[in-house]
């Protein structure tokens, strides 16, 4: 899924904002009654366009926005 399709379907976000610091960038987005969360940018993936970045849900549910495209490998039951 892209970042851009996570944020507008699934958290109602309707903008976004690319943000620097000295840790790294995350994406700020807005919902649009003025409340905003984040959403961070994997290490190696920093500097897209906000276009270009999809988005990788853990195990936790965190979302992290990267411009790889993961997909599930081989599941072993134990």
């Amino acid at each position: 899924m892209t970042l851009i399709e996570y944020l507008k379907n699934e958290r109602g976000a309707v903008s976004a904002t690319t943000v620097s610091g000295p840790n790294g960038e995350f994406i700020r987005a807005t919902m649009k009654n003025g409340d905003e969360f984040t959403v961070p940018v994997g290490k190696k993936s920093q500097g897209a366009n906000l276009a270009d970045y999809n988005v990788l849900i853990a195990d936790d549910g965190t979302a992290i926005a990267t411009v790889n495209n993961y997909k599930d490998g081989e599941t072993l039951t134990l």
